[in-house]
């Protein structure tokens, strides 16, 4: 691969300030990076945006899942558990790895920088010393790695929670991502569809007791509740951890949506272009999530853009327990199984608004595309494009400027199940986050809303209230996860559509 030579003679070193144990901050860099199938043009643009990051200070920049070697031509190799314990820097011995492992070691080692990057493994068990090997025969996973400022290999991650990926294995073993720096952080880390489940997701964070969490992602965004950086920012604030996340830029596919979040401050700085977007998020990160002083924030596009971007609909929605909402004020209650959720909510309509709206309630089990099932517990008011809840979850196929509502009061009081430990996991058995969304497809800043949480014994209340009545809404909400009940039969049941 002659491409790695010319890569590796064209770097010079740099001399940047690095952050330091001391210091009270890092500044940390997400790619939000443009899918294509060229695995030697992925190479040098990684090491091209590898020295941008550098050149900005930053002292790790992550990648998002699958980017870097698609396709089945180009397994990678990662043997951490034997050569790379010897030999632990790619770059200085290019004879013993695999040159995707090389390159990305080199272009780490010659600007100073953590690296982490989403690789497709492949491990053949009948040469695999170390490893865990339930047959003899050949495995592909899909795997984070990351290289210190050496170039060395100093941490894996094979993602649990695969969504199909028929190609793949799972990890063979549940091993939480970990890595600790030379500026006084440890990171935890994990892969996109693992962010919907109790382990690695919540685990990671509580079992390690890591505030600071790296995500690869390659997300296929769902309304109401799942687009990607709400997700993201929604995580950061339940878990209260600062959240790396790097997302696969594809629109037709629905890939799109990376930033950097800190804590119940939201998001640093953030993006989700409807639009083919390959972009650098560059920021400093406070090392207490929260504690945040000036930072860019959120990348606002143009709402049309979303147009061109595949967005899928929940398909539990049919499952609420619902009330269309009319203009003016209401105040109600709706329940589903012990979810009692109470809305008090002033809708203001215009001749140009299009959108209807429904409040809607659900305790009980979803399907992920028919790839796995999952507990959910959900309280919110979501837009619509017709009366009927099977219309909700959609958008209309063009935007236009105002046909979304807006809300003069919009407050939800959630009386909810309180998240109990799972002492063998040590993590919480439930995570409640809460969710809007805008129609830059972005949720709000952290200063529109407020949300006050009291725990009385085996209930815990959540009082979520809108403070900006000015901006237009498809969704506001809590979006909980229930992990005892995964792997049940969904409700309603998974069936295929066709495009």
């Amino acid at each position: 691969m002659h491409f790695i030579f010319l890569i590796l003679t064209s770097l010079i070193p740099l001399s940047l300030q690095k952050s330091t144990p001391e210091d009270l901050s890092y500044v940390a860099a997400v790619v939000e990076y443009e899918f294509s199938w060229d695995v030697a043009s992925n190479v040098q643009n990684y090491l091209t945006l590898i020295r941008d990051a550098a050149e900005k200070d930053a002292d790790v920049v992550v990648f998002p899942e699958l980017c870097l070697n698609p396709g089945q031509d180009h397994y990678v190799p990662i043997p951490i558990n034997s050569l790379l314990k010897d030999d632990p820097i790619p770059a200085i011995r290019a004879d013993l790895y695999h040159e995707i492992l090389v390159a990305i070691s080199a272009g780490a080692r010659e600007n100073s920088i953590y690296v982490v990057v989403n690789i497709q493994e492949i491990m053949n068990c009948e040469d695999a010393p170390g490893e865990e090997c339930p047959e003899k025969k050949t495995y592909i996973f899909n795997t984070n790695i990351v290289f210190d400022r050496q170039g060395a290999v100093v941490s894996r991650y094979r993602k649990m929670n695969l969504f199909g990926e028929y190609s793949r294995t799972p990890a063979l073993r549940p091993d939480l991502g970990e890595f600790s720096t030379d500026f006084g952080v440890r990171f935890g880390h994990f892969i996109c569809f693992d962010l919907m489940f109790q382990v690695p997701a919540v685990q990671t964070p509580q079992k390690l007791n890591v505030t600071d969490i790296i995500y690869t992602g390659m997300w296929v965004s769902e309304l109401p509740y799942l687009t990607a950086v709400q997700i993201q920012e929604a995580y950061a604030h339940s878990m209260n951890v600062n959240f790396i996340a790097a997302g696969a830029n594809n629109v037709t596919e629905g890939g799109a949506g990376s930033g950097i979040y800190s804590g119940k401050a939201g998001a640093l700085i953030s993006i989700m272009p409807g639009l083919p977007t390959t972009r650098l998020l560059v920021t400093r990160v406070p090392k207490v999530p929260g504690q945040v002083q000036s930072y860019p924030g959120p990348i606002y596009n143009d709402p049309s853009d979303h147009d061109n971007l595949l967005i899928n609909g929940d398909p539990s929605m049919a499952a609420h327990t619902s009330r269309l909402l009319v203009p003016g004020y209401q105040s109600f209650t709706l329940t589903s199984g012990d979810i009692i959720c109470s809305f008090n909510i002033n809708l203001t309509q215009t001749d140009k608004t299009l959108y209807k709206y429904r409040a809607g309630v659900l305790s009980g089990v979803r399907t992920y595309d028919g790839k796995a099932s999952g507990g959910i517990k959900v309280c919110a008011v979501f837009a619509c494009t017709g009366d009927g809840i099977d219309s909700c979850s959609k958008r209309f196929p063009k935007y236009t400027a105002e046909s979304l509502a807006t809300f003069e009061e919009l407050s939800i009081a959630a009386n909810l199940t309180t998240p109990k430990r799972n002492e063998d996991l040590q993590a919480d058995n439930i995570v409640y986050y809460p969710i809007s969304l805008q129609p830059s497809i972005l949720p709000l800043e952290a200063k529109d809303y407020s949300l006050n949480i009291n725990q009385i014994g085996d209930r815990t209340f959540y009082n979520y209230k809108l403070l900006n009545g000015n901006v237009e809404l498809y969704s506001f909400g809590i979006f909980g996860r229930m992990f005892e009940r995964d792997d049940e039969a969904p409700s309603p049941p998974w069936t295929e559509v066709e495009n």
